[in-house]
């Protein structure tokens, strides 16, 4: 289960970080992507972005963060689910 979190985790740093990439090529003088829906969609950490300012590396960590808490949900359903099957 922690190869799947970490896993998670990664996803969620790279899908930040290809969205401070486009952000930075589209709008360099600054980062407005954050009133996009496809990027709250992607990126939860840009809904809280919209309610203060965040820096890009924090930006990327919380979203890391926030992908890995969504896989540490999605192992304990599929475990619990598995163990309901099994018994």
């Amino acid at each position: 289960m922690v190869r799947t979190i970490t896993l998670w985790m990664l996803i969620g740093l790279v899908v930040a970080c290809c969205w401070v990439v486009i952000g930075l090529f589209l709008d360099p003088h600054g980062l407005n992507l954050g009133r996009s829906n496809l990027v709250a969609f992607t990126a939860p950490a840009a809904l809280l972005g919209r309610k203060m300012p965040l820096g890009v590396v924090s930006f990327i960590l919380l979203n890391g963060g926030l992908y890995g808490f969504a896989g540490l949900v999605i192992g304990l359903a599929r475990s619990l689910h598995s163990a309901q099957q099994h018994a």
